[in-house]
């Protein structure tokens, strides 16, 4: 049998209508190209109608749609490794159930794997839009600035040049497309990557160390803020969990000024807590509400 080009693989939790359209628009982007691309769902123990959404979708993709249930959550970083492991794809896209994802993206990434620059590419990622919400105002056209796709080979400089942009777009999953074999290496290689919210940040700066990286410039997809479940462990992902893939990515080459400026961008905020310590937990309040507020 034939190994797909892509594999778009999809971890989800407990939002069963969210899946419910996200399949919906999987089902309907690949649309008689499932020789080339394999759809597979990653429930992680969800306690709402998440099963029979599947079986559905299962259905109607004649049973193409491919679907796993861990027997109890393991954690978002666990389940998304879990999705990257069991992909056949030569490549691996991991898209999260809520993103809205522009209907020329799939297009667009199967065009550039099938292209001559495909036999070098370990890294394409996704330019976003960003929205108030679901249904808010957009916040932003484009996260990153560039007006044309840009291409690196090896993707090491790109990489870094989109870290200090903006390097939380890194931790979207949707926004990044990995070379399998390269992602389940990647996986193998930091010992804490499934504890670590910033993981995906390391699968993509090892991506693009070991091969080309290429960024589309027009946006594919629509990130709502304000939404996410992780809002509560923000500060640790901030000021732990990104520092500690940026150290590991140090392991795998990247230069020590890079890594410095990227850990101690952060500093002050550390410099504050250290020395005002009771002012420092006050001030978290005012954060906190702030962070709360939706723009307007």
């Amino acid at each position: 049998m034939k190994q797909p080009l892509l594999t778009i693989a999809i971890p989800t939790y407990n939002r069963a209508q969210k899946l419910d359209k996200q399949l919906a628009w999987a089902v309907n982007a690949i649309d008689g190209r499932w020789d080339e691309v394999e759809l597979i769902v990653s429930d992680n123990a969800s306690p709402d109608e998440t099963p029979q959404v599947c079986e559905k979708w299962k259905e109607r993709s004649g049973g193409c749609l491919k679907i796993s249930r861990q027997l109890q959550n393991i954690g978002l970083a666990r389940n998304v490794l879990f999705c990257i492991k069991k992909a056949q794809g030569e490549f691996v896209w991991v898209v999260g159930d809520d993103d809205a994802i522009f209907d020329d993206t799939i297009e667009w990434i199967l065009n550039q794997l099938r292209s001559d620059l495909a036999s070098s590419l370990s890294y394409l990622h996704l330019n976003v839009r960003t929205r108030d919400g679901y249904e808010g105002e957009i916040l932003q056209d484009r996260v990153y600035p560039f007006q044309h796709d840009r291409f690196a080979s090896p993707g090491t400089q790109l990489f870094q040049e989109c870290a200090d942009l903006e390097e939380g777009w890194m931790l979207l999953i949707t926004a990044n497309i990995y070379a399998t074999h390269i992602a389940q290496k990647a996986a193998t290689r930091w010992s804490a990557i499934e504890n670590n919210l910033a993981f995906p940040l390391f699968l993509s700066g090892y991506a693009a160390a070991n091969g080309s990286m290429m960024v589309k410039a027009a946006p594919s997809l629509i990130y709502p803020h304000h939404t996410g479940s992780h809002l509560g462990t923000w500060l640790n992902t901030v000021f732990h969990d990104i520092p500690a893939a940026y150290l590991a990515l140090r392991q795998e080459g990247y230069s020590p000024g890079f890594i410095r400026r990227r850990i101690l961008t952060r500093a002050s905020f550390l410099v504050f807590a250290a020395r005002f310590p009771v002012q420092f937990v006050k001030a978290l309040y005012i954060y906190f509400r702030a962070a709360r507020m939706k723009n307007r």
